[in-house]
């Protein structure tokens, strides 16, 4: 009997693979179906074509990670629609709206960020609603969002890609007006340095825009470095600039930031591993 059961496990096995092979042909072409029917917001169906792709190649484990992030994505969305606790439904909004702001599923985003938009109306929230409509070259709309931000609630932040914005739909006036008012603090964090840069590339000041992206990059910890330097790549803000010299000599500037190797963290208070290791004990 247990020979028996052995044997029908294998039998089962070799079905379910066969099946996969045969469905959706090999995993990387199951991977690149899933891959298309995530960017068009359909993830059941991405999450079975990754379930698929993992069964063709188990050994595979992008098709494996991707199924499984695939799979929490859903759990997610469908919590997102119950959650009545604020605090609970924000984190999980959060966890949303940062996967599908990396997969570029714009769309998804931007429907969150009207959710929160409208619970919070604070700036935070009008800037993450402003940075998704400029993701999908709503310029106009971005700026009007921006635009509502009560004088007394606006920061330096606000401003900057308002000024941004108002560039993307042709007021370079009106920005140039934004850029001649921000200045960075000394202060100021890196986010605030790459908005400022942002701006100060759309309105034309170049050695402003190469000094505070310089300055952001410095900031910035070394485990997000990689990310900020990729978006700026890709940035249309610095699309003048991205073939020059001086933007490749600012793209080689490190970061000036300490960070833990065990928690990416600057130091080991507020480290949840805070005395487990050798150096928290120390």
């Amino acid at each position: 009997m247990k020979s028996n059961g052995i044997w029908m496990g294998v039998f089962v096995v070799a079905v379910v693979a066969f099946a996969a092979t045969v469905r959706g042909e090999p995993g990387a072409k199951v991977f690149a179906d899933g891959k298309a029917l995530l960017a068009k917001g359909d993830f059941k169906g991405a999450m079975a074509a990754f379930a698929d792709a993992a069964r063709a190649d188990s050994s595979n484990r992008q098709y494996v990670s991707q199924y499984a992030m695939v799979r929490q994505i859903v759990q997610l969305r469908k919590r997102l629609k119950t959650e009545t606790d604020p605090r609970r439904w924000h984190y999980t909004a959060d966890a949303l709206r940062s996967f599908y702001v990396r997969e570029k599923i714009y769309p998804e985003a931007l429907a969150i960020d009207k959710k929160v938009y409208a619970k919070w109306q604070d700036a935070p929230s009008a800037v993450r609603l402003a940075e998704t409509l400029l993701a999908m070259d709503r310029n106009a709309e971005a700026a009007e969002v921006l635009s509502q931000i009560d004088p007394d609630k606006a920061t330096g932040a606000t401003n900057a890609l308002l000024g941004v914005a108002l560039a993307r739909d042709g007021k370079v006036d009106r920005a140039k007006v934004i850029a001649r008012r921000v200045s960075l603090h000394e202060n100021a964090g890196p986010g605030m340095a790459y908005s400022a840069a942002r701006l100060y590339a759309a309105t034309g000041d170049t050695d402003k825009a190469l000094r505070s992206l310089a300055r952001c990059f410095e900031a910035i910890p070394p485990s997000l470095l990689d990310g900020f330097k990729a978006h700026a790549k890709l940035c249309p803000d610095f699309a003048d600039l991205a073939s020059t010299a001086e933007f490749a000599r600012v793209l080689q500037t490190k970061s000036k930031v300490a960070e833990s190797k065990c928690s990416g963290g600057s130091k080991c208070a507020g480290c949840p591993m805070r005395g487990k290791c050798s150096s928290g004990r120390k």
